[in-house]
Parts: structure tokens; sequence; C-alpha cells
């Protein structure tokens, strides 16, 4: 999945267009000396050049290959303006702290535009750029159809950059726009150029070669082609300020999405996973941008080539304009004043480093008193609107490290002071804190495993071990995250400070109540069946979530029943403090009990029998007029699980007896869970080891929540056969497929991939994905576009000002159907407000995925309730009914008569479609247990529309069915 990272894209346009320039400068080279002319260059067999050598490289092919693409000069353009922008960013570092350094390194930015410039210039770009003016003075308002209007993905391959720009074929190019190994693949390679890098090395140069023996240019890969400079470490400061600046952006928009958690009864599980989704995506860059820097992946080496050193003696406030787009796609610039330290995330970082440095001295889970000295005695009500600036930070700063107290405690409370700590002699520095490590047995917490784990990895070794080097960018933004979840709630955020509290959070409809009534039922059901069995280890297992949730989810009872020798840092105030006074961790929390509940509702289903009788006899009774209306909670059901319950998705309009075995055979094909496991001799400690060796064969579709929390939050890890086509997700890799030519009617379509076929597979055909032209429009001429718009916002035009996280240009305009549509690059922060859908229809209900906000054991209970008003009816109705149900196991003194067979042979008997008597009753049955789907939801939904970037969201057809 494409993301306009500023580095990353300045790194693949330079290797592009290095490639078309050495490769026709050696082509011309090597012409001049087949034919005895003298020629100054050598040929270069290693994809290297320096600065100085782009200008005379472009001077001999201007010379002798005149006609140059338009695509080259695309390239120029796009490369001379990224570096241009990392000069606006160094231009504003060394205005606000007087950096020497930092202005040395701007020079070798400028000498770097300035040759390039000149090279552009040199090869005709000035002229180019006029007759490109004069072709959108004489096509304004019109529509662009030549091959450089193509679908944004589709661009700048080298192969292309030769050949007839009009030409119809398709580009031979991958999602990124050049022939290259995956991102995945990249992550595994050790990066040839990288090395270990320091401060002022240069790097030789290239070894050129007037003969290029054995080895061609054919032989390098894209990754090799390079600029050497004199100053080896401006490129990494280059991949460093575009990794803060995408931090900076998804820090406000995820400050703005915790605000309407704190203003606007927003679920904190959408904002929680949201944010798991931007840690995730920050991680991800990092891992991309830092291949060509290994040794500098550290937030402490981003943090020393900003601040060039001493933090301390840079200016402490400067103007910043901050962008924000509104769910309609304007955009607005909000100038305020911050600090660097703010900024950069650098006050969070210190907090980290101190508390990590502190808890290292004895490992007790005690604060020094030095540190006690200075974070004892917080008060979480301070009036944040009468505090000063430098009182806020302490504050916050206290709050910061007594939580991080509280988490590692919680985390490490078993093994520092529980009952068999000094028996065990745990090795805490090589021990492993997670879930999996020897403490698995003791649920601590939810939602905040993994990054409990890593902090107290770090907390956990010995004094004087270094550990700067081991603290990640996306480790310190997820803090942050953390931190602004909570002082948003107390109305402090990074543009203003309001006076406003959080309000009490909504509580959710009860899921222990639930489980107490489902088990009742089948008290009462249990049989000589072996296959019920399968149904009891599920309901098992939801036993044991309950037990989990109870214990680890709010509270931690360990931690609690070790209070007198590890008690909570805001004992004095709250005892569960770590989450009453994080709405992050609540959020966090709650998003992956959501999850484990779907799941584990799914493996529920798929053991028993009741779902799938209950959804084919309805839809039946829909299907032959029994029922005038489909009942809302059934109908709905049919939509959303409709792959689980029917044949290729379909609900059966006839033959409902063969439509229902064929579906019905699956669930009886199954063993019972809990013997499989014994056989593999697999552990399970937790609910989630259970579900997660439970293969689904029907209902295996992925809640949003579960989708991406089992791709680590990752959006491009997520398989497409897990993306639904009509999500915001499904969207975006729609918008990114690449586009061809039909070679028939010339028109542009999309390349038959996998998820393309997966789409129409669903029902979309190819007319109607193309009729998502408009909101693929937006990506078009998308060099120029982007371009356009990154141009760096100044109020007032002063050079302190931080205007390089520049501002959209979000220009609307109409595009085909009357569609407004928005023009813009996929930055990380529009991309996370795109992929809000996805969390947001999932946790506060809408098609196509309203996963999550069920409780689907009540659902499940009324389930099983049809079948006893059934059996009732049954029994209270005419007697020749009995003779012709033929059901000689009923024990007409048993209100609840009907055991799993008999529901079974009573089901198939209505699906034949000759009892009337029957038939009838089945449909007052229904009229009578069934009810909308919202009154199975956990909370009301809430007026707030989901936002999107991507145009209109595409409903089903049927979606009136369901009343979320």
């Amino acid at each position: 999945m494409k993301i306009d990272n500023l580095y990353v894209s300045y790194k693949r346009d330079t290797r592009l267009l290095l490639r078309w320039i050495i490769k026709n400068s050696n082509d011309i080279i090597k012409t001049l000396n087949d034919s005895r002319c003298s020629v100054a260059l050598e040929i270069n067999v290693t994809g290297q050049v320096t600065v100085s050598d782009l200008v005379p490289m472009s001077a001999l092919i201007a010379k002798h290959h005149p006609s140059i693409p338009s695509k080259t000069y695309h390239l120029f353009q796009s490369v001379i303006k990224l570096r241009s922008i990392s000069y606006s960013q160094y231009q504003q570092l060394a205005a606000a702290s007087s950096s020497e350094e930092l202005e040395r390194k701007n020079s070798t930015h400028k000498f770097f535009i300035d040759t390039l410039t000149s090279a552009f210039e040199v090869l005709g770009g000035k002229k180019w750029l006029s007759e490109e003016r004069e072709k959108r003075a004489n096509k304004d308002g019109e529509e662009q159809s030549d091959a450089n209007t193509f679908a944004f993905t589709n661009k700048f391959s080298v192969l292309d950059l030769e050949s007839d720009p009009e030409s119809g074929d398709a580009l031979d190019t991958d999602s990124d726009g050049f022939n290259t190994q995956s991102t995945s693949s990249q992550k595994k390679q050790k990066s040839k150029t990288g090395g270990k890098r320091r401060k002022g090395k240069k790097v030789k140069r290239g070894h050129r070669s007037s003969q290029p023996g054995g080895r061609g240019l054919d032989d390098i890969a894209l990754e090799s082609y390079r600029i050497i400079e004199d100053d080896d470490m401006a490129e990494y400061a280059m991949a460093a300020l575009a990794l803060t600046r995408d931090m900076i952006q998804l820090r406000l928009s995820l400050q703005d999405t915790w605000r309407k958690v704190a203003y606007e009864n927003l679920n904190s599980a959408v904002a929680a996973a949201v944010s798991n989704i931007a840690v995730a995506m920050i991680k991800q860059s990092e891992a991309t941008i830092f291949i060509d820097f290994p040794g500098y992946e550290s937030y402490e080496m981003i943090k020393q080539i900003i601040t060039q050193g001493d933090v301390e003696k840079e200016k402490s406030e400067f103007h910043f304009a901050i962008p924000t787009t509104g769910i309609s796609g304007s955009s607005k610039a909000t100038e305020t004043l911050l600090d660097i330290k703010e900024l950069f995330l650098i006050h969070t970082y210190h907090d980290l480093v101190d508390f990590i440095t502190d808890y290292q001295k004895s490992r007790s889970g005690k604060p020094t008193k030095r540190m006690l000295a200075e974070i004892d005695n917080w008060n979480p009500n301070l009036d944040l609107q009468k505090a000063t600036k430098e009182e806020r930070i302490k504050w916050r700063r206290s709050y910061t490290i007594n939580w991080l107290y509280d988490l590692v405690n919680i985390t490490a409370c078993v093994a520092i002071h529980g009952k068999n700590a000094k028996n065990e002699e745990y090795v805490f520095e090589q021990m492993d804190w997670s879930d999996q490590g020897p403490l698995m047995a003791y649920r601590r917490m939810f939602g905040l495993n993994n990054f409990a784990a890593k902090v107290t990895t770090l907390a956990m070794q010995k004094l004087g071990t270094d550990f700067h080097h081991k603290i990640s960018p996306h480790l310190v933004f997820h803090l942050q995250c953390i931190m602004d979840a909570w002082t948003v709630s107390r109305g402090w955020a990074i543009s203003s400070v309001k006076s406003h509290i959080l309000s009490e959070p909504a509580v959710g409809k009860g899921y222990f109540g639930a489980i107490v009534i489902l088990e009742l039922f089948y008290m009462r059901l249990e049989n000589d069946d072996k296959g019920f069995e399968h149904t009891k280890d599920c309901i098992r297992v939801l036993d044991k979530l309950g037990f989990e949730f109870r214990d680890a989810l709010g509270k931690c009872e360990i931690f609690n029943s070790l209070s007198a020798s590890l008690p909570s840092r805001f004992v004095t105030t709250n005892p569960n403090g770590a989450w009453d006074y994080s709405p992050f961790f609540c959020g966090a929390g709650l998003a992956e009990g959501l999850e484990l509940l779907y799941r584990s509702a799914m493996t529920l289903w798929e053991a028993m029998q009741e779902p799938m009788l209950v959804l084919h006899l309805h839809n039946m009774l829909v299907q032959r007029g029994y029922l005038k209306q489909a009942i809302s909670l059934y109908g709905c059901l049919e939509i959303i699980f409709s792959d689980s319950f029917f044949s290729g998705g379909q609900p059966p309009t006839g033959d409902y007896v063969e439509a229902f075995r064929s579906q019905f055979s699956k669930i009886r094909s199954r063993k019972p869970i809990l013997q499989e496991k014994i056989s593999r001799r697999v552990k399970v400690t937790h609910a989630r080891d259970f579900l997660n060796l439970t293969q689904l064969r029907l209902f295996k579709q992925k809640s949003a929540l579960f989708m991406y929390g089992s791709a680590d939050w990752d959006p491009d890890r997520v398989p497409d056969s897990d993306v639904i086509p009509k999500s915001a997700l499904g969207f975006v890799r729609l918008s990114q497929t690449k586009r061809v030519r039909d070679p028939v009617t010339s028109n542009w379509r999309l390349e038959q991939t996998d998820f393309v076929k997966q789409t129409r597979a669903t029902g979309m055909s190819e007319s109607f994905i193309m009729a998502l032209d408009p909101l693929f429009e937006t990506f078009r001429d998308e060099r120029q576009t982007q371009m356009a718009q990154m141009t760096p916002y100044i109020p007032d035009g002063s050079s302190t000002q931080m205007s390089w996280l520049y501002n959209s240009n979000n220009t609307s305009k109409k595009g085909k159907n009357n569609i407004k549509t928005i023009k813009y690059d996929m930055t990380a922060e529009r991309m996370l407000r795109i992929l809000y859908n996805d969390v947001y229809r999932d946790i506060c209900g809408g098609l196509p995925l309203p996963f999550s906000n069920l409780s689907y054991i009540w659902i499940t209970t009324q389930m099983l309730l049809y079948f006893e008003e059934l059996g009732l009816k049954c029994q209270n109705s005419s007697k020749t009914l009995f003779p012709l149900i033929d059901l000689v196991d009923f024990n007409l003194n048993n209100p609840c008569f009907m055991q799993s067979d008999e529901r079974l042979r009573i089901t198939l008997r209505a699906l034949g479609g000759k009892d009337e008597e029957l038939l009838k009753l089945m449909a007052k049955v229904f009229e009578r247990c069934g009810g909308q789907l919202i009154d199975y939801a956990y909370w009301d939904t809430e007026d707030e529309e989901a936002e999107t970037n991507l145009g209109p969201v595409v409903e089903d057809d049927s979606s009136d069915c369901c009343v979320m």
C-alpha cells in the first residue's frame, strides 16, 4: 500500500532519474568511443555518481539526444521539489537553533538543488515548462485523456521513459511505479549502499571504467543507484525529518480523534484501534527508511540530527502552522507556538529515558528518593488552564513516569514480589516479558501487552546497560499517543489549552449476564450426542474469557493483591489509576476485548447448529411469503454473514433442503476442539491461545479489529483475502491497482489482479468497479498534482515558522457522475483518516463491517429461545401436528423438549415445504421472537459520520435491512 513519505518518494524518484541519465549517457559514450570520438566522460558501471557529474552528463545527453521524454522532466521536478522541502526544513531548524552544523548541512542541500536545476535546464527544462504551461492554459477545464492521466500507481517506469508517451501499452511497473523488489523483501535484504554512517564521513565515489567488462547496468539493482554527496549524513537527516513529519501529522490527527472521545462521545476503542494503526505506520516507515542507515534506527539518533547535540540550548518557542483536514476534504492551517522538544516528542523521550534509568537502579518497582521528590503527590485534577506552560510539562512528566511505573509493575509484579518469586530465581534482564514468557499464566492486562513488554524489557536491564539505541521512534510515538489521550481529555492538546474534562464513559450491555443465560440453556439441552462436546468447549472458553476480563480489564487483581508490598503510584487518588487516568489504556483494552468476544462467538457458532437452522428457516419463510417482511435481526445477519450461512454467499430461493445440507455438512464434519488440542499436546493458557489454534471453515470473516490486529495493525500486512472490497481498505487497494489500456476500447481499466477478481466475485461487476473512476480520478496526473501541493505554507513569510508541514491544496472539482473529488497526495495522515472508516463502522455499527458492536451471546440465546418457543407452540397446537412431525423422542413434559437432533429434523421437514401448518407456526414464532439488530448492540450508535477522503461510501443495495 503506497504512502507518500517524503524521503521514500525522494529516493525512488532519484534512483529512477539516475538510471535514465546514466543509461543514456553510457549509450552515447559507447557510441562515441566506437566512432573514435573523444569524450571526457567515462562509462558508469556502478550506478553511483557525484553531484558535480550531473551537469556534464546532462549536457552530453542534450547534445546527442535532444528528444527528452516528458516524464524525465517530471522526475527532475519531483527530486528538486522534494529536496527543496528538506532545504526549507533545515532553514527553519537552523534559524530556531542557531546551529552552525545545521547551516553547513543546509549548504549541501542548496548545492544539490542548484546543480540539479542546472542539469534540468541544460536538458531543456525551461522550454518544456513553458510549453506545459501553454498546454494547461489551452486545455483549462478540459479532461486530460492521454497516457499521463492514468492512475497514479502507473508512473515513471524507466522502460517507459524511452517509449512513446502516447503509447497505450501497459507500464511494466509494480505498485510503486518501478521494477524492484517488494517492500517486504527489501526489509529482509541488507543495504548494499548503507553500512555504518558517521557524521562528516565521505563515501568513496563509485568506480568508473571505460570498459564495462562482464558487468553492465542491467545487472545493477535499482536500489544501488545513488548520488554521492560530500556530507553523507544529509540524506539521513532527510530520512529523519520525513519520519518526524509523519509522526507530527499523525499525532495531530489522533489528538483530534481523542478529543472526540472526550467531548463527543466517540467510542474509545475506535480511537485506540486507529492509534494502533498509526503506530504500525510509523514502524513500517522506519523499516523502509532506515534500511539505508543500519545502526541509525534509534530515536536518539533522530534527536541528535534534529538538535545537533544539546537540546537545552535550543530556542524555546517558534511559530508553527498546523494543517488540518476536515471530513469534506477542506483544509486550513492554524498558527500556534511550539518548542522543538514538544514538536519532535523530545519531552516524552526524555521522560521515558529517565523512567528506565530510575527503574534500573533497584528493579524493585519503587522509585528512588530523588525521583519520588519529583513525581510524588501528583494531582490528577490540576487546573491546566491556570497552569503555566512549565507547570503543565512538569505535571505531564510526573504523570508519565508514575504511569510507566504502574505499567511495568503490573507486567512484572509476579516476578518481583509474587509468593514464588524468590524460588523461581528469575533473571530479569533475560526474561521474555510478553504473554508468551514464563509469566504467561498470569494475564495482567488487555490492549497494551506488546508495548508493556518492550518497556519492561528495557527497564529490567542491569544498571549501566546502554539502552538508548534500543528505543525506536515508534515506541516513543506510541507513548506520546498514550499521554496525549490523557492530556486531551483534560483539555490540553498540542494546539491550544481548554478547560473541559472527560465525562464518565458509557457502559456497554452485559456480557457476563449473557454467558449465564447461555449456560442455563445448554444445561437443559445436554444429551449423549458427542458432537455437543464441541459446543461445550466453546462455552468453557467464553467462561474463561469472562474470568480474564474480570481480572485484567480495567484493573489487575494480581497487582492489587500485592498492594502492601508494591502499591500503585496512584494509590492515594485511585488504585486503578493506570486505567482510569489513561483513556488510551481503556480504549485499547476494550478494543482487544471486543476482538476476542467476536472471535469466540464465531467459534461458538461454528460449533453449534442453531444459527444455521434459524437463518435457513428465516430465509425460506421470507422467500415463500409466510413472513411478510424479514425480521430485522435475522435479515441483517443474512447480509453480514451471507458467505457463512449460504453457499456462494447467496440466500437460496428454492431447493432449500439441499442448500441447507451443503452448508450444514461443514459443521458436522468438525471434531471436538479440546480433543484436538490434547492430541497435539498444545498448552492452552488463555482464551486467545484457544482461538489461535482454532481454524474456522464457515464463520471466518474477520472484524476490522481482528483483521488489523492479526496483521500487527499494519495495513500493508493485511492479505487481500481478508479485505472486504467495499471497505475503506478495499477502496484504497482498488485505487492503487495498476491501470492497463484495453486493446479493444482503448479505455483504461483495472488490471485483473486476484483482489480485482475477488471484488468481482462479490457481485461488483467490471462496470460497477469502473464507476468508481470519480474516486480514482483524484489520483490522476498525480505528479503534477503532488508538485502543486508541496508548496510550503509560510504565514507572514517568517523564516522561523515551521512551514514544512505543508498544506495540501485540496481544491475540489467535479468528476464524472457529478461526484465531487479531491486531489491529494497519499500521506500517512490521510491514509489513517481513510482507514478510520473501517474501525468506526466495525465498532460503532454500519455496513459492510458492523462486526464488533454486536453481543453475539445475546443473539445466540435469542436463537435458542426461538426453539423453546417453537416447542411450546407445538405442544399447544393441533394434535395432528405431532404425527406429521414424527419426533418420537419428544418429552412433552419438558417445555424445552426439542433436543439437538429433533431441532435438525424439524428444520429439514420445514425446509421441505410440505407441512403448511408447521410453516405457519414457525412464522408466528419468528414474529414473536424477532427484534432489531440494534437491540443486540453493546452501545447505541452515535450520529457522528465516519470520515472518508475517497468519496461517498458505496453501500450494499440491501443495506436498508440493517438498522445499525
